[in-house]
């Protein structure tokens, strides 16, 4: 009878062997886990064996898709930084007994094969889930805790004591870590589930290992889903006495992790298959997806931007220049007028209590730059032109302002635009030009317009008696603005003794008028022959409306081509301005190369001269 107990002995023994060695022949001999902390092109894995040998760097080989990586590295995990692992305990009351004794005796064969920098955790559980020892590499404090066997309760909550046990890995900070969890039997009644658990075990890039002890209900399915899920092994033991070597096994394989770092050299996007061959003991793969480059945030604070904007710089040059112009009106107005002072510019006055000040630099300088431009044609033609277009600022200040426009517009232009863009700032003298050439055909064309009316009222005074200065003078009483000006200026030349066809002639020059010659010429020869100036003053006038009526029609007929003149000059410039705002890229060619400023320049060149000449093809003089 005792052969055949010893027999039975013997045979369980050695089939609880079996059991234990075919666990853990079905571990890999490599296994691979991400770290989780490198940063993409950096790669970092932490590669364990299943013996936990020690072994040399030169002996791993990696490969993404079949190529060699950049700047490989391997180096212990212990000699990397720190990293542990947690032991989660079940302490249902199905381990009463010799269970709860043997896994406590397993925790202490675990942390008697821990590494230096390795660092321990204890967590009991069963409904609920209990710290025994927290993430501590002090062996005094492993000791004590390992040192007697925690209390059991009712429940076996695997998910939750596994979730948290991750949550703890996570506070702690470790850069590798791992979950090595021990249970008798099912879960019952987890507020977690394997996915869920899955997921913060492949978020933290943790590990579970598990190992089932055999019992009346014990089910290892979620055990073994749970490690294939994270990567872990799962190990079975037949007793409470083969805990002891599986945990030895474990606590030496996870005191021996290497950590390999490379570069990767796929490009963004891809999907990656990474393999690393260690020499004498197999090869591990695992796979990834190169994430795509993130994009950069460039936005500045709301400030900066409100500052650097262009509608921001658009208001600072239109204040600048509003300073500046201010500041010369200051500088350049005239002084206060008063009635002895504009006697005094005819007799001299006595009396007088006022003290002349220092006259202003810019007075002084602007007046002796008036003064030195006085006797220059051009000169004297810009005053004349500023008093036929009512223009009551002076021809020196006018000067300084439209040069501040034409540097603040270059500036602008060149800095919103492109620098080659800022040399049309040099337009803006043209265009004051235009605009007071401008006002000055609109006066001379209403001056044209009322002619015809103003003779008539001459001819009548000549009918009634008049003389032909008399007859202008009433046409300086009731005529409106420009006659009355003009006619007024002949009248008063006349009583200062020039010549009436001399004074008509003036007019007729500073109007264009070919009219007003032959008023002139009527003058003329009344003075010189006595003839009947009302007659021929009426053919003079018949003739004038007759001229008015055809500058009309030549007018009329002419409307479509200066519309076609500037819709021909500003179309080009609109449609670039246009197609600059939609898409700037598309013409940057034309202001970066060479080639592309030197077509801009053609280009402007064809359009100012096909301006012009529309302009010469429909002036036509009537």
């Amino acid at each position: 009878m005792k052969r055949r107990v010893a027999i039975a002995v013997a045979t369980a023994l050695t089939a609880a062997a079996a059991t234990v060695q075919t666990a853990a022949a079905a571990a890999p001999a490599v296994q691979l886990t991400p770290t989780g902390r490198a940063v993409w092109p950096d790669r970092e894995l932490v590669v364990s064996l299943r013996a936990g040998q020690r072994i040399q760097p030169s002996q791993f080989k990696v490969l993404e898709n079949g190529k060699p990586v950049l700047g490989a590295k391997v180096v212990p995990a212990s000699v990397q930084g720190t990293f542990g692992a947690i032991l989660v305990i079940d302490t249902s009351n199905s381990m009463h007994g010799a269970p709860i004794r043997g896994a406590v005796d397993a925790a202490r064969a675990f942390a008697a094969r821990r590494n230096v920098n390795q660092r321990i955790a204890v967590l009991a559980f069963n409904s609920s889930n209990e710290l025994v020892l927290p993430f501590t590499s002090s062996e005094d404090r492993i000791r004590g805790a390992l040192s007697h066997t925690p209390p059991l309760a009712q429940g076996t909550h695997i998910y939750d004591a596994v979730g948290q046990a991750i949550s703890l890995v996570q506070a702690a900070r470790l850069e590798t870590g791992t979950v090595v969890l021990l249970s008798d039997g099912a879960d019952t009644d987890s507020v977690l589930g394997l996915t869920d658990v899955t997921r913060l075990a492949h978020d933290a890039h943790v590990r579970v290992f598990t190992v089932g002890l055999r019992s009346s209900s014990f089910q290892p399915a979620a055990l073994q889903q749970l490690a294939t899920a994270t990567g872990g092994s799962f190990s079975q033991a037949a007793n409470p006495a083969e805990l002891a070597r599986i945990y030895d096994q474990l606590g030496l394989k996870l005191a021996n992790q290497y950590v390999v770092t490379y570069r990767s050299l796929i490009v963004p996007g891809q999907h990656v298959r990474v393999s690393v061959a260690v020499n004498g003991f197999g090869r591990a793969r695992t796979a990834y997806a190169a994430p795509e480059p993130a994009s950069v945030s460039l936005q500045q604070p709301l400030g900066t931007r409100i500052w650097r904007s262009s509608v921001t710089m658009l208001l600072v040059c239109l204040l600048v220049a509003a300073l500046v112009g201010v500041g010369l009106f200051v500088a350049l107005r005239p002084g206060g007028s008063t009635v002895r002072r504009r006697i005094s510019d005819f007799v001299t006055t006595a009396g007088t209590t006022e003290k002349k000040g220092r006259t202003p630099l810019a007075s002084r300088l602007f007046a002796g730059t008036e003064q030195s431009l006085e006797q220059t044609k051009w000169w004297q033609g810009l005053k004349e032109a500023l008093e036929l277009a009512d223009i009551k600022i002076p021809p020196v200040q006018l000067m300084v302002g439209t040069l501040v426009l034409t540097l603040f517009f270059m500036w602008l232009l060149a800095t919103l635009v492109a620098g080659v863009i800022g040399l049309l700032g040099l337009a803006v003298p043209f265009v004051v030009r235009g605009l007071v050439l401008h006002r000055i055909e609109k006066k001379r064309r209403l001056f044209g317009d009322q002619l015809p009316d103003n003779l008539d009222v001459v001819a009548s005074g000549l009918r009634a008696g008049h003389s032909l200065v008399g007859g202008l003078s009433l046409v300086v009483n009731d005529a409106a603005e420009p006659s009355k000006s003009e006619f007024q200026r002949v009248v008063a030349d006349e009583q200062l003794g020039v010549p009436l066809e001399d004074a008509l002639n003036v007019v007729a020059r500073r109007m264009k008028s070919r009219d007003v010659e032959q008023v002139a010429l009527v003058s003329s020869l009344q003075r010189e022959t006595g003839s009947n100036s009302a007659e021929v003053l009426d053919r003079v006038i018949e003739n004038i409306r007759e001229r008015a009526g055809l500058r009309r029609l030549v007018r009329s007929l002419t409307a479509q081509g200066r519309l076609s003149r500037w819709v021909v000059s500003f179309l080009p410039v609109g449609l670039l301005l246009a197609i600059s705002a939609i898409n700037p890229t598309y013409m940057k060619p034309l202001f970066t190369h060479t080639s592309g400023r030197v077509v801009l320049a053609i280009g402007a060149i064809m359009i100012v001269s096909g301006s012009l000449l529309i302009k010469k093809i429909v002036d036509i003089k009537v």
